[in-house]
């Protein structure tokens, strides 16, 4: 597909999915592709007469496996649980001042990560105090691994705001710490700043990506030192959107460049996926890992194909998209499925049928009678009248014969 900055959708793209989509500006807006009518069309989910300029979408993330509620951060430090079903209900919980970077769900309680370089835990309704604990001096993103929903990872800028793995259930202790690489070839310290993290279908891998241009790959029960790395010098390499699935890593740049990488060999990227015109700003993929959507500063929210890398869904936001979010949805029309009970009265009435068929008796006369009958096609009229239709053609050979049989002899005498 051509670039282009129209609302587009493919033809091959069938699948039925609903974007959520937080802006620059603060507002919540819903997509719904899978619509015939209005793929396009867009919904408010806040109200926008009580935004202002804190109110930037800084964290965006579903609050359980079924995806039935989401968690969204601002940049105020207030944090917003919607409840995804017939009746829309929404609640707020209000944290310390700074941005909040990430958002969890674990035991019923509230876990964000404050931009400071905190992560708080609260449970909301409750009139307690946060329990606080301390990353560093700041940090870009806290993440949840989706496996293991007691284990998140932080990162951020400078050495001691590195990647470190912390787990909820042990009163969120520190169990593993990020090495960063030996100095260079000047012995100077090389730059840290992850600016993503992401779990790769568990809690022992990680990836990280940084503002300085490199994607990291991590195993906890190896070594601190990433076990493979991807650096490069370009100019505009600059990474701030991460998201991995099996053995891919897809990543996002300030210049607008989307690639993916393949964790068994780092050296460089396998696909480069097109129609971007400003920066990346986040990206998720959906519960098959075949859809990759993502959000754009140029107020544009897009789907890729991960394999193909053909652009399947573009749609224009009016704001610079900070974060969404991708989910299936639900199938209103099912299929109409068999159960035991109905198997077992098919097969019931199949038995007295048959039974039926074989307790009627048989009359011998009857059968007699048909056996007896001539069978169509021999009776004595057909026969005659193929007589008829082969006198013709005999008497015409006896013409044929006597005429060369005349030639022949006028020949002789001549």
């Amino acid at each position: 597909m051509k670039w282009t900055t129209a609302n587009v959708k493919h033809p091959n793209y069938t699948a039925k999915h609903e974007l959520y989509v937080g802006t620059h500006t603060g507002s919540f807006k819903h997509l719904t592709p899978a619509s015939e009518k209005t793929p396009h069309g867009q919904t408010n989910l806040c109200q926008l007469s009580s935004l202002d300029k804190e109110s930037r979408v800084t964290s965006l993330a579903f609050g359980d496996d079924a995806q039935t509620e989401i968690l969204l951060g601002r940049a105020k430090g207030a944090a917003e649980l919607l409840s995804l079903g017939e009746e829309n209900t929404s609640s707020s919980v209000n944290f310390s001042c700074g941005p909040i970077v990430g958002l969890a769900r674990y035991n019923n309680k509230l876990i964000a990560g404050i931009g400071k370089g905190t992560i708080q835990c609260l449970e909301p309704g409750s009139a307690s105090e946060p329990v606080t604990i301390t990353t560093g001096t700041q940090i870009d993103h806290l993440r949840q691994c989706q496996q293991a929903r007691s284990i998140v990872a932080t990162g951020g800028k400078e050495r001691q705001n590195n990647l470190k793995v912390y787990d909820l259930s042990a009163d969120g202790k520190q169990i593993f710490t990020s090495k960063n690489l030996p100095n260079d070839y000047l012995q100077l310290e090389v730059p840290v700043w992850d600016s993503d993290i992401g779990f790769v279908d568990g809690p022992s891998v990680l990836a990280t990506c940084s503002r300085t241009g490199y994607v990291r790959l991590y195993d906890t029960r190896k070594q601190r030192r990433p076990v493979a790395c991807f650096s490069s010098e370009e100019h505009g390499m600059s990474f701030a959107a991460l998201v991995a699935r099996g053995n891919f890593i897809y990543t996002g740049t300030t210049m607008g460049a989307l690639k993916a990488y393949d964790t068994r060999r780092m050296k460089t990227h396998v696909h480069t996926y097109k129609g971007f015109t400003g920066g990346i700003s986040d990206l998720h993929l959906d519960e098959t890992g075949r859809f990759l959507s993502s959000a754009s500063l140029d107020r544009y929210v897009r789907i890729h194909d991960a394999d193909s890398t053909v652009l399947l869904y573009q749609c224009y936001v009016k704001s610079k998209a900070t974060k969404v979010l991708i989910r299936h949805l639900e199938d209103e029309e099912q299929g109409t499925v068999v159960g035991e009970d109905d198997a077992k009265q098919v097969v019931n009435e199949s038995l007295k049928q048959n039974k039926v068929a074989k307790s009627t008796p048989v009359d011998d006369e009857y059968e007699d009678m048909f056996e007896q009958m001539p069978v169509v096609g021999n009776s004595d009229d057909d026969s005659e009248k193929e007589e008829v239709n082969n006198e013709p053609t005999k008497k015409s050979k006896q013409k044929r014969k006597a005429a060369n049989h005349t030639a022949k002899t006028k020949k002789k005498k001549a």
